[in-house]
């Protein structure tokens, strides 16, 4: 495996073959083909990342491991790590499913088949070339770990008794429903959907197909319709929050899911898991979304100790902790884009802004204004600025804007960073209601501050 180009462009893939060029060095995002990586690839891994990275390892919301700091000198010593631990990685189209598909007794429908089904009638079809990197599909099995919170180009459902759901553009609640059918009708609408977007282009998505008028095209594959039902709620976070750690797998043993705090661990973090793991006899650990690694193959016995374990280490296991409420990219001095730490920063905001993270909110603290942690927009932003009014930048004197219900690039209230943290100490927040309906009734203008000139 070797390296290629360094990416540029903000919005495409970072592959290895061609790293994303970022304020801390190179990003790489490694996808397991299968899903899975031994203790001893990920603590291989983790090695290759503190000797030819900066250490940092994240998990992003989709389940994706990334490896950061990497520089074009160390980049092919980096990918013959890679190789050197056996570690294949997903090529193509982007198909999301479950990591646990195919052990979860919970799961509705067979995902991991219909993902090779449909790469096949892809690739049959000779249309992979005109899909851009960016197109996704996500195969839901309705299983153990929630996938409603994944946008995607395609979505298609498990409901049980043989039936899919298909849906386009979005998550589970903003998505289009289209209908249901059976698991060959339903591989074949989908590869008749991506051809739609093929035809337009490798820069198209299927909301571009949608508003070319598609669902009065007539001429899909037939779906039957669909009852009427409730929307699921979309963040990650609800969908997960009452889901226990613990999992119960077909094979008769167990899985442990862990969540890292923001979506990073640095590599003596991950290294010590995978010792911990070794020793409780975990099979293999798994990306998985938002921002976790599910352990697999643990006996019942063993489950107790393990946990134990990887809780000292600092790993979360109670999906409601307010920390898994806040996303938060490195920042400064970590990234040389950032202007404020906001990666130091997130625990002390979690902290203070517990009471509103009841599954209702997000949180996203940006180093800048690009918001690479979290591009959607978030209930709460705390975005970096480049400099105060007054000319002047950097240390406690830097400017955060906060942004209610939108990105990091938007305007809104100014300060300067050293009473960020006083000031969400303050914060006027009344009883009553969930925590998105509490910071709704809060009046940025108002809150505790002397802001600066905007």
């Amino acid at each position: 495996m070797s390296a290629g180009r360094v990416e540029h462009r903000r919005g495409a893939c970072p592959t290895l073959a061609a790293p994303m060029e970022t304020g801390d060095g190179l990003l790489v995002r490694l996808t397991p083909k299968d899903g899975a990586l031994t203790p001893t690839a990920l603590a291989g891994l983790a090695r290759a990342a503190a000797a030819f990275g900066n250490g940092i390892l994240e998990v992003t919301a989709r389940g994706n491991l990334q490896v950061r700091g990497l520089r074009r000198e160390t980049l092919p010593a980096f990918s013959d790590a890679v190789d050197h631990f056996g570690i294949e990685l997903r090529e193509g189209l982007v198909i999301d499913l479950s990591p646990l598909s195919g052990l979860d007794p919970a799961e509705q429908g067979d995902a991991r088949a219909m993902a090779e089904h449909v790469r096949a009638a892809v690739a049959a079809a000779g249309i992979s070339a005109g899909l851009g990197p960016k197109v996704s599909v996500v195969i839901s099995d309705a299983g153990a770990v929630p996938l409603d919170a994944l946008k995607a180009d395609l979505r298609l459902s498990a409901q049980g008794g043989g039936a899919w759901e298909v849906s386009l553009a979005g998550d589970s609640v903003q998505a289009t429903r289209l209908g249901r059918t059976d698991a060959a009708g339903a591989a074949a609408c989908a590869v008749d959907l991506l051809a739609r977007i093929a035809a337009r282009g490798r820069r198209a998505r299927m909301a571009d197909v949608l508003g070319d008028g598609l669902l009065s095209a007539g001429n899909l594959p037939r779906l039957d319709p669909l009852p009427a039902q409730a929307k699921s709620a979309a963040r990650g976070l609800i969908s997960d929050a009452a889901r226990p750690a613990e999992i119960p797998l077909t094979d008769g043993t167990r899985a442990l899911r862990l969540y890292l705090p923001f979506g990073v661990a640095d590599a003596g973090m991950i290294a010590a898991l995978c010792q911990a793991a070794a020793d409780g006899g975990v099979r293999d650990l798994r990306p998985a979304p938002p921002r976790a690694l599910i352990a697999v193959g643990l006996a019942a016995a063993a489950i107790g100790e393990f946990a134990a374990a990887v809780a000292r280490l600092g790993f979360i296991l109670d999906p409601a902790d307010p920390r898994r409420a806040v996303s938060a990219c490195p920042g400064a001095p970590a990234c040389a884009s950032g202007h404020i730490p906001a990666r130091a920063l997130a625990p002390q905001v979690a902290e203070l802004l517990a009471p509103l993270l009841d599954g209702s909110v997000h949180v996203h603290v940006s180093g800048c204004a690009k918001g690479c942690a979290h591009p959607a927009p978030a209930d709460l932003v705390i975005a970096g600025r480049e400099a105060r009014a007054d000319g002047s930048s950097g240390g406690m004197d830097s400017a955060v804007v906060l942004v209610r219900h939108g990105t990091a690039a938007e305007s809104g209230r100014v300060l300067a960073l050293r009473d960020l943290l006083p000031a969400l100490a303050r914060l006027p927040v009344a009883a009553g209601g969930t925590g998105s309906e509490r910071l709704a009734r809060l009046d940025l203008a108002e809150l505790p501050f002397a802001a600066l000139e905007t």
